[in-house]
C-alpha cells in the first residue's frame, strides 16, 4: 500500500476509534498511572479496546513488523502512543532490546499472544523484557458483553457503540529470575480468565 494510503488509513482509523471511545461507558478499575514503569499485558483480542481506553498516554506498544502491523502502528501513533516494531517471540530479539531500552522512560504494552497466536499462548518475550528491564507485569482483564467478535485467529473484539466495557488491572507481578515465570503466567491467566491453548495443555 503506498505511503499516502497508509497516512489516510491512520488518520481515519484514529478518528473512528476516538469517536467510538466517546460512546463507550467505561468502568476502569485499579489503572496504574501512565508514568508507572511496567508492562501492560493484554490479550491480542483486546488490542482495539485497550487502544481506545489509554489514548494519549504515551505508552510504548510492541507492534508486529509485518504489513499487518503497519496498519496497526499508524493509528496508534495518531492516538498518542509510541510504537516499537517487532515480535514478542524469541525471533524478535532486536525489538525486545529496544523495549528494554525505552522502558527507562515509558510504560510498555505487549500482547503476549501476538502477533500470530495462537490465542492465549504467552510468548516468552514479555517475561524476558520484565526481567531485563526490572519492571513488573500488569495483567489486564476486559469484559465487553456487547461486542462484535471478528472471525480472526484472536477473535478480535469491537465493542458496540454505547455499550459498557469493564477494564480491570491486576496488581504488579514482579519477576526476579526465570524461575518466577511459571508462577506469574499462572497468576495472569487466573486474573484474566484465559486458559492456555490446547497445544500447551498437552505438553
Amino acid at each position: 500500500m503506498p505511503g499516502l494510503l497508509f497516512k489516510i488509513e491512520a488518520r481515519v482509523g484514529a478518528w473512528l476509534l476516538r469517536l467510538l471511545r466517546k460512546t463507550i461507558r467505561w468502568e476502569v478499575i485499579n489503572q496504574p498511572e501512565d508514568d508507572f514503569r511496567c508492562i501492560n499485558s493484554l490479550w491480542h483480542r483486546d488490542l482495539l479496546i485497550m487502544t481506545m481506553q489509554r489514548v494519549d498516554s504515551g505508552i510504548a506498544v510492541l507492534v508486529s513488523g509485518s504489513k499487518d502491523g503497519e496498519l496497526i502502528a499508524g493509528p496508534l501513533l495518531k492516538l498518542g502512543y509510541h510504537t516499537v516494531r517487532g515480535s514478542s517471540s524469541r525471533q524478535g530479539a532486536k525489538a525486545l532490546r529496544e523495549m528494554v531500552r525505552i522502558s527507562k522512560n515509558h510504560t510498555l504494552a505487549i500482547t503476549p499472544d501476538g502477533p500470530k497466536g495462537p490465542a492465549g499462548k504467552i510468548h516468552p518475550g514479555v517475561f524476558e523484557i520484565a526481567i531485563l528491564a526490572k519492571i513488573p507485569i500488569v495483567g489486564i482483564a476486559v469484559q465487553t458483553p456487547k461486542a462484535w467478535v471478528l472471525n480472526t485467529w484472536d477473535g478480535l473484539r469491537i465493542p458496540k457503540p454505547f455499550s459498557r466495557v469493564r477494564v480491570e488491572y491486576s496488581q504488579p507481578f514482579y519477576l526476579k529470575s526465570r524461575e518466577d515465570i511459571a508462577g506469574v503466567e499462572q497468576a495472569i491467566r487466573e486474573f484474566t480468565g484465559m486458559a492456555a491453548p490446547a497445544e500447551d495443555q498437552a505438553t
